[in-house]
């Protein structure tokens, strides 16, 4: 799934019509918590001003709550030319949104676009990892994965799961899911076949949206059986 944009608002500072200069460009947000609920990661893109050669620099901060008298604190951003930022030490299930605030700092004036969020309405797992198969009798393939690596307290914060897989020279995925394990059991898998399978991850109580799907299983096993 494509990331969904988070763009609430837009300013502009210190462009004048007159100046025959383009308006500045507002950075383009998106947030995820992928490590729910140690932080929330967001990036941004913000296409490159015309005939500038100096670096657009940016200024990330965020508050709890819209008021706009609500004390401000800095998204961690590792230089201010950093298109990406965190929120640490996230305030789970919070009555009122955090706020965003991304401003570029451009040589002739500033744009700034403010996203509000809840912090479990924007889940989204990394994919699971280590994804691996075995033949067993029967005409069955045991699957096994484990959680991602990202994702900080499984036994706490607990995930579900989805498999997709296909035979190859097959046309379309078919799909097994929720489980709410590591590991499952196809059955009447073909005899003679090789399957590409895949895992994707979401939030046990179904708050944000799921993983992308997993790297495909590292190797494809044909079944004697």
């Amino acid at each position: 799934m494509a990331p969904r944009l988070l763009l609430a608002l837009a300013l502009w500072a210190g462009y004048s019509p007159c100046s025959g200069r383009e308006v500045p460009t507002q950075p383009r947000v998106w947030c995820w918590a992928f490590r729910y609920p140690v932080a929330v990661d967001c990036s941004w893109t913000l296409p490159p001003a015309a005939n500038s050669t100096r670096p657009t620099s940016f200024i990330a901060t965020y508050r709890l709550g819209v008021a706009a008298h609500g004390e401000s604190q800095p998204c961690l951003q590792q230089t201010p030319e950093a298109t990406s930022c965190t929120i640490p030490d996230v305030q789970m299930f919070s009555m009122v949104p955090y706020m965003l605030n991304i401003t570029a700092v451009h040589p002739w004036g500033s744009s700034s676009s403010f996203v509000p969020f809840f912090p479990e309405h924007i889940i989204k797992p990394d994919p699971p990892e280590g994804v691996r198969l075995s033949p067993l009798h029967g005409q069955r393939l045991w699957v096994q994965w484990e959680p991602p690596r990202s994702w900080p307290f499984p036994e706490l914060f607990s995930l579900k799961y989805w498999i997709r897989y296909k035979r190859h020279g097959a046309a379309r995925f078919r799909q097994v899911g929720p489980i709410e394990a590591t590991s499952f059991t196809l059955r009447a898998v073909r005899p003679q076949a090789r399957y590409c399978i895949q895992v994707a991850a979401r939030d046990l109580t179904d708050y944000g949206v799921s993983s992308d799907w997993s790297l495909p299983a590292t190797a494809s096993v044909t079944l004697g059986q």
